[in-house]
């Protein structure tokens, strides 16, 4: 009955895992639970320090836990198709030799309206907080919440279908969305409607790829601290506010994030391909539109 202990249903031990946005946030997460658990893993972040402050922190975590797996890092930008194509060669030449068992897309933006709207607001409030999103925003949204994800996947391919044969979860990707593609509840439209092509898009490559059985899920987060979302409740780009307001009373936790991300990526995962796993304190249950009082 050994095979039913949770070190064997959730232990990655030798698989490699490549994470996008890994130096914050859920991506940080993402590389501190598959390290901790056996793997090796590669971060690639576009800031410097954070990919700096990262490997510090993994390489401690290293240590201290006599963990096996190595730590790489890539400074890497996912803005443009050319720099896509560079840290894909970047990947394959790295990992060579070790294959790439598990691709995790955590790289993401979020671009607010320059003006807001609030039920009960005049008419004029309403057209002037629409049209104040500008175009460069809703593009560079899409690039990289979503542009990003499809072709670093696309040219990964074929050592995530080498991965896949091996059996055991192995040749995974998680596609980071968002209860906010969901919900009507704000009115961030570039982040949202971004976010709901992600969903989309991941039962698109679940399909596709089917016949070689690279798993394909979504991770849809509610509120949880990182870059995007800031601790501070205060902060202009925070959700933070909105925690009181969900069953759970609060964000999540690190510890929420990570069991649901090793599930997908481990033996235990194995069955799942296609699906999207909304991890929200039960935001979804009451996110909604509202209109003022007549």
């Amino acid at each position: 009955m050994a095979q039913f202990k949770a070190e064997a249903l959730f232990s990655i031990p030798g698989r490699t895992a490549i994470i996008t946005g890994g130096g914050s946030g859920l991506g940080r997460i993402c590389a501190k639970t598959f390290l901790t658990n056996g793997a090796s893993v590669t971060i690639i972040d576009m800031e410097a320090p954070r990919l700096s402050s990262v490997k510090t922190e993994l390489s401690q975590l290293k240590k201290d836990l006599a963990l096996p797996g190595q730590i790489h890092t890539i400074h890497g930008d996912l803005s443009s198709k050319p720099a896509l194509e560079t840290v894909t060669s970047q990947l394959l030449a790295l990992h060579k030799t070790t294959g790439i068992d598990i691709l995790v897309h955590c790289a993401g933006i979020r671009r607010q309206n320059k003006i807001s709207y609030a039920p009960g607001d005049p008419l004029s409030k309403l057209a002037a907080a629409t049209a104040s999103l500008p175009y460069e925003d809703l593009e560079a949204s899409f690039r990289i919440n979503l542009f990003a994800q499809y072709y670093l996947t696309a040219g990964l391919v074929e050592v995530l279908g080498a991965a896949a044969k091996r059996g055991g979860g192995r040749g995974c990707v998680i596609c980071f969305s968002s209860v906010a593609s969901k919900h009507n509840g704000q009115f961030v439209p570039a982040y949202q409607m971004s976010k709901a092509a992600v969903d989309h898009l991941v039962r698109i490559m679940a399909a596709e790829f089917a016949g070689f059985y690279i798993r394909v899920n979504a991770i849809s987060p509610g509120i949880f601290p990182s870059s995007l979302n800031p601790a501070d409740p205060t902060h202009p780009e925070s959700n933070m506010s909105f925690a009181q307001e969900m069953p759970a009373r609060r964000a999540g936790s690190e510890e929420e994030m990570a069991g649901t991300a090793l599930y997908l990526v481990s033996p235990a995962g194995g069955y799942m391909t296609g699906d999207n796993m909304h991890v929200d304190g039960g935001r979804l249950l009451v996110a909604a539109a509202k209109i003022s009082k007549l």
